[in-house]
């Protein structure tokens, strides 16, 4: 592997991840609570397709072949609007590129 394989890997990691910077201790993150993300931009909303560590706000996108943020492209299912909600905001003007730049993250469990 060449040299600019590494900073592929950091754009693709900027590109999927969002480390919550409230966080009160300390931790290895642990994502295993499965999540829609609501991002509101540019009066439009777009969902993705996010895992939550369990002891923060951190998440990061399940990746599949041809789509590393996660994106859903089609409505959501029944099953996807029973999951828990993370809603944020971006000042992107046309496309979400890195969940690192993502703001007024916050997280809403459904009953």
């Amino acid at each position: 592997m060449g040299r600019g394989h590494l900073g592929l890997r950091k754009f693709i990691k900027k590109e999927t991840e969002y480390k919550d910077k409230k966080k009160n201790i300390k931790h290895k993150c642990d994502f295993d609570i499965p999540c829609i993300l609501k991002v509101k931009f540019n009066h439009k909303i777009q969902y993705y397709n996010v895992i939550k560590c369990n002891k923060c706000l951190s998440f990061i996108s399940v990746r599949e072949p041809g789509n590393v943020q996660g994106h859903i492209f089609k409505d959501l299912t029944e099953q996807e609007k029973k999951l828990p909600l993370i809603t944020a905001y971006s000042n992107s003007k046309y496309l979400i590129f890195d969940f690192a730049d993502l703001e007024n993250v916050s997280y809403e469990e459904k009953n």
